[in-house]
């Protein structure tokens, strides 16, 4: 059942100073999905102290050659390592692909 026990809540900077990182880091952690699991109390936003202890021991590491904890398919999208995908030149609407601005009077 519910356990008595009280577990601290913090705020984002509170939470990133436990973690010592800062607040914008722990906030783009946050929108890409890579950060610890937060509450959100209407506006607010609120960290339970065992969610960051937890978030903190899955970056635990013995060496430098230790892989990534973060499984691949919780990478948020273009990080992945070693993909040979690039995105699309843009192109501009007068110009054919390869074709100098000169060549169409720009």
């Amino acid at each position: 059942m519910h356990s008595t026990e009280h577990h601290r809540k913090l705020n984002s900077p509170e939470a990133a100073e436990y973690l010592g990182i800062s607040v914008s880091t722990l906030s783009k952690r946050r929108v890409d999905g890579d950060g610890p699991k937060y509450l959100k109390l209407g506006r607010r936003v609120v960290y339970d102290t065992r969610d960051l202890d937890g978030w903190l021991d899955t970056r635990r590491r013995a060496s430098t050659a230790d892989v990534d904890p973060v499984p691949d398919g919780c990478r948020p999208r273009g990080r992945e390592t070693g993909s040979t995908t690039s995105v699309p030149e843009r192109q501009h609407p007068r110009r054919k692909r390869g074709q100098a601005a000169s060549e169409v009077g720009l």
